[in-house]
């Protein structure tokens, strides 16, 4: 009985040094003084644990420009194709590229970016795909919503082509 007794304090004491932080009890194992070294160079468990960085204001805003920077770069690449198709002169090759042109010059426009504002990080490059995609498959909302200010830099009848496309995602005012 005296031994149950007995190994029942010693367990209760073993229970006390453990959440006291002192886990190694026994000299011929870890000293506390070791476990103490090894904390100051390695950090404790909680430190160890690699958690993500937080986003600076200014990656977060990086984001937003790559996301703009995919936006505008569709438009732009839209734009230059559409009116360099109008010049004459260029290769036949030019003229029957059509949506191709397009995304070719969005495609280098969008590298040039790319370069220039290091949009290659791993929480920028997807904000610019993500620009990208939606400017291609939101101009036809964008056509459909505002035909007046899209009619400005197309022409009337790629515009009345791109509202018919947008139809279905026409903005009706409440009421």
């Amino acid at each position: 009985m005296a031994a149950l007794v007995n190994q029942k304090s010693a367990f209760t004491e073993r229970i006390k040094r453990i959440e006291s932080g002192k886990q190694y009890e026994h000299v011929d194992v870890i000293g506390h003084s070791t476990q103490k070294r090894y904390e100051r160079a390695f950090g404790t468990k909680h430190q160890r644990k690699q958690q993500r960085p937080k986003r600076t204001l200014f990656e977060k805003v990086m984001v937003l420009i790559a996301f703009l920077c995919g936006m505008s770069s569709v438009l732009i690449g839209r734009l230059a194709y559409f009116h360099m198709s109008k010049l004459e002169g260029l290769p036949d090759a030019f003229y029957d590229l059509g949506a191709r042109g397009m995304v070719l010059f969005a495609f280098v426009l969008a590298a040039i970016l790319l370069v220039i504002f290091h949009l290659s990080t791993r929480s920028r490059f997807p904000a610019l795909l993500v620009g990208c995609v939606v400017m291609h498959y939101g101009e036809a909302a964008v056509a459909s919503n505002a035909p007046e200010v899209w009619s400005q830099f197309f022409s009337a009848e790629y515009t009345a082509l791109m509202a018919e496309k947008g139809q279905d995602y026409r903005i009706t005012p409440a009421g």
